[in-house]
This record gives C-alpha cells, sequence and structure tokens, in this order.
C-alpha cells in the first residue's frame, strides 16, 4: 500500500497475458495465469523463493517444479525496487535508496526476518 501512495501504482500488478474465451474453466485459466504472473512479479523483484515456500503449498506443485522454480514461466526479469523508483518514476538516488529499504524490510520472505510494526516505525524513511 507505501508504494501505492507513494507512486500511484501497484507494486505487483499481475496480467494474465492471455485472452480466453466464454468456456468452462475460464475463471479457473485466468486465475491461475494471474497467480503464475503474480509470483513471477514477486521472484523478479525479491529474488528466489525459499524452497521450504516453494515446495511445501497445498497448491505448490501447480506453480513450481520439483527444484522450486516456476513451471510456467521461465524467463525473468529481475528488477530491483530502488531501480523502478529510479528508472520508472525517476526518483532521486537517496529517496529511492530510503524507500526501498523501508520496503523491502518488510517484504521480506522469511518471516522471522521481516521488520516489525515498531521497527518499521523506526525505519530512517518514517522516522525523518
Amino acid at each position: 500500500m507505501a508504494f501505492e501512495l507513494a507512486t500511484g501504482d501497484y507494486l505487483f500488478d499481475p496480467q494474465s497475458g492471455a485472452s480466453f474465451s466464454r468456456e468452462e474453466g475460464f475463471i479457473f485459466h485466468l486465475s491461475f495465469c494471474v497467480s503464475s504472473d503474480h509470483i513471477a512479479h514477486i521472484i523478479e523483484l525479491l529474488g528466489p523463493l525459499p524452497s521450504q515456500f516453494a515446495l511445501s503449498g497445498r497448491n505448490s506443485q501447480q506453480y513450481f517444479n520439483r527444484k522450486g522454480q516456476l513451471r510456467h514461466i521461465s524467463k525473468l526479469e529481475p528488477w530491483s525496487l530502488f531501480e523502478i523508483l529510479q528508472d520508472k518514476y525517476e526518483w532521486q538516488q537517496e529517496e529511492a535508496a530510503q524507500f526501498s529499504s523501508f520496503l523491502l524490510t518488510m517484504l521480506e520472505l522469511l518471516p522471522e526476518k521481516r521488520a516489525t510494526a515498531a521497527q518499521c516505525l523506526k525505519h530512517p524513511w518514517v522516522a525523518s
């Protein structure tokens, strides 16, 4: 939400990338494609998912192979949050660095490494 307020865009905006007819299964196919694309966006921004995430979910076999790689999307284009803020939104280097640092502490994939609300409030981007 902070990214959206700061930029006016969604941080992860999955697209199906395909058109579907109004056949039975339309909702499933569209949902599956959007979910795969959403996961791909997350990996492009945050890096590979820890294997315990990629392989342990109830539906993980739909999205990941046995190596924990995306099953249906092979070409990923990593783009750091800092680069997104600078390249796409033309933010100044210092502002992009502080804001991306703030957001990335909340987007940490491993819950034990993720910042708490109290830690976020002490972040220099919020405190300044």
